[in-house]
């Protein structure tokens, strides 16, 4: 089975985040998460969901569509 990935780009200066699941990845208990300092990332243990500093993101960039 792949696993589908879920990224949320958080704000460099946060260093908490809290996760209860989604849509997508299914609900779950509210968790509290401390973002690593080394790398900006987390990822929470029930959902797989990954929270990551916007400054350490190196994922597509999106282009706008042009008229």
């Amino acid at each position: 089975m792949a696993r589908v990935s879920n990224i949320t780009l958080i704000d460099d200066d946060k260093k908490t985040v809290e996760c209860c699941g989604d849509s997508k990845t299914g609900a779950h208990p509210k968790i509290y998460l401390n973002v690593r300092q080394e790398d900006g990332k987390i990822e929470c243990y029930y959902c797989g969901k990954s929270f990551i500093w916007k400054s350490h993101f190196k994922g597509k960039k999106i282009f706008k569509k042009r008229k």
